[in-house]
């Protein structure tokens, strides 16, 4: 069930034409339009899509049907954890769908979409599991060298690990990014740009896990 619930939502997520308007980002974001994925302070996940609509095909209230079914399945099992919001017509992209997600949860968005998504302290993140000795670079795209330690002494720091994928293009947090994987670009104080597939349309695509950290 995951495989057809991820080969769906993934055939929504291909991140190459959408438009959304970021919101909550700063003003120097708000007026960039973006397919994009927003960590809340409370830890709740939105995923805001816009796509091509196959309207040969589907019907926009097809599509909702399809989206709504895949979303109960999972909810029966994890009670209100992702919640389908809007469907319909972009009113910023012609022939396209507004689609908008929204998680109670970064395990609850890894476990429906198999994408990997971590945000919490850098505490939090080597409990789980997650290395922090990684290669950063500072937001003037200086290489820095903090390891392990060095993260963990930044005061009040939260870490987002994402895995690159095809369905995420740039994500807005809310802090401030201090450091970042390399190839990251940051978009604006609270938002980054992720590296996405060489190939484009290739929704199966996965690459490195990327950092940032923020404050």
């Amino acid at each position: 069930m995951q495989k057809k619930r991820c080969a769906l939502i993934g055939a929504l997520l291909i991140c190459t034409a959408g438009l959304f308007c970021l919101t909550g980002c700063g003003e120097e974001e708000a007026d960039e339009q973006v397919t994009n994925l927003q960590i809340g302070k409370n830890g709740i996940i939105t995923s805001n899509i816009v796509e091509d609509f196959g309207k040969d095909f589907y019907t926009i209230d097809t599509l909702k049907t399809m989206l709504q079914e895949e979303i109960n399945d999972y909810n029966a099992s994890h009670p209100e954890a992702v919640t389908l919001q809007t469907v319909e017509l972009s009113e910023e992209e012609a022939g396209g769908v507004l689609v908008t997600l929204q998680y109670a949860s970064c395990e609850d968005y890894t476990a429906f979409n198999g994408v990997e998504l971590f945000y919490g302290t850098p505490e939090e993140a080597k409990a789980a599991g997650y290395s922090l000795n990684v290669e950063l670079s500072d937001t003037a795209g200086n290489t820095v060298t903090l390891g392990e330690e060095g993260i963990l002494a930044i005061k009040n720091a939260q870490i987002l690990i994402i895995r690159q994928s095809a369905q995420v293009s740039k994500v807005s947090l809310p802090g401030k990014v201090l450091y970042m994987s390399g190839g990251t670009v940051l978009a604006g104080s609270k938002v980054v740009e992720l590296p996405g597939p060489d190939e484009e349309g290739n929704i199966e695509w996965q690459g490195e896990l990327t950092y940032v950290i923020t404050k």
